[in-house]
């Protein structure tokens, strides 16, 4: 199914032409950077069935790029910068038009009312790198999304335009809201957030973290959804987000403000924080300092994410075999420190948090549908 692009969606329909008119060049990348890199096992990789077939597909590659380079330079370089400059151009048309920014589109599905209890689910679907490309995994990921049923889901690294577009097309019957193109950002990357929901709302806001830097914008955001559509009131909120893969230090700014601009609400509700925080929940230097505010709905062993997939691609590749970096986990209202949140966590807690597998015990890039688990959790509200 397809929705139909109204007056207030140019911001998507210009964003939609820049990823269209950057395919070639992504293409052309992905065969330079990736296929000819990429480990020759034909059982785990997007390779050729055989070693011998792969090797000569990689040298037909490297022989047509020289041989463009030698014999076809300058139209080669020309058509590069023509089709670069113009989806830059595209991109920033695309957000200078968003609202608020982000980009809002309408699904088909009716609003759901909501009896006593919302289920969400939180999943990195690595959209880039560490697994094979998403459009041989798209399927399976969304079959997975339809075998849980969330009413609210915030997935993270959806960075090409074209795997936002095909996740709306493949949901847009089954949920009411879109919400993608989350953090504006012309030269670098967006933050790779996109929330889908079934669920009318009170508002959406989407924030960039202040110490971001050019090449990236993440973002947190904040969703107040509503029982019944006619509510005047919000009865949760949902902030979801993905945490910088940098320094502690950074990252627990970024908590901070996430932290603060909860303080600043003034109505309070049941909120949860959901997302890739990238912050070790077992250990006391990372997913510790979480704990004064949080109280975690995943509390089980099994790590959420693996590096293991990665480390197959770049075997240098140094980090934990596992962990436990991905949350659904609800804010507590008394704070150790005297302070007061205004939410509401009385009477409130998250049912059947459990993991959407990703991947298994054996690694196998070409089976893996991302390097995380989803987190998938019952936000269950008083009386519920």
């Amino acid at each position: 199914m397809s929705l139909e692009i109204s007056e207030s969606d140019w911001d998507r329909t210009f964003l939609d032409l820049s990823s269209k008119t950057a395919e070639p060049l992504c293409w052309a990348y992905g065969l330079l950077r990736y296929r000819l890199v990429a480990p020759l096992d034909p059982k785990k990789f997007d390779n050729c069935d055989t070693q011998t077939r792969e090797i000569a597909t990689r040298a037909l590659i490297a022989v047509g790029a020289f041989f463009l380079c030698v014999c076809a330079t300058v139209p080669l370089l020309f058509t590069a910068l023509v089709l670069g400059a113009t989806s830059k151009i595209f991109r920033a048309i695309g957000f200078s038009l968003q609202k608020n920014g982000y980009t809002h589109v309408r699904g088909s599905a009716p609003e759901k009312k909501l009896e006593g209890q919302a289920k969400i689910l939180t999943w990195n679907i690595c959209g880039i790198g560490g697994v094979n490309d998403w459009r041989l995994r798209l399927n399976d990921i969304v079959a997975q999304i339809n075998a849980e049923d969330p009413d609210v889901l915030v997935l993270q690294e959806v960075y090409d335009t074209a795997l936002a577009e095909a996740l709306i097309e493949k949901l847009g019957s089954r949920y009411a809201h879109f919400f993608t193109h989350l953090g504006t950002n012309v030269w670098g990357s967006t933050g790779g957030g996109m929330v889908i929901s079934k669920c009318a709302h009170t508002r959406f806001t989407n924030e960039s973290f202040k110490n971001n830097d050019w090449t990236l914008n993440r973002t947190f955001t904040t969703l107040d959804i509503k029982a019944k559509p006619e509510d005047a009131l919000p009865c949760a909120r949902i902030i979801g987000t993905h945490l910088i893969h940098d320094s502690n230090p950074n990252r627990m700014a970024q908590v901070a403000q996430i932290v603060d601009s909860v303080f600043k609400e003034t109505f309070p509700v049941p909120t949860v924080i959901v997302g890739d925080l990238n912050l070790e929940r077992d250990k006391a230097e990372e997913g510790g300092l979480l704990n004064p505010y949080l109280r975690h709905g995943y509390v089980r062993n099994e790590p959420t994410a693996t590096n293991e997939l990665a480390r197959q691609w770049e075997q240098k590749k140094q980090a934990a075999p596992g962990e436990t970096i991905d949350y659904v986990s609800l804010f507590k209202r008394q704070l150790a420190d005297g302070r007061q949140l205004p939410v509401v966590d009385e009477n409130i807690r998250l049912d059947n948090c459990h993991l959407v597998k990703a991947f298994d015990e054996t690694y196998n890039t070409r089976t893996a549908l991302s390097d995380h688990h989803g987190v998938a959790a019952t936000l269950v509200l008083a009386g519920g």
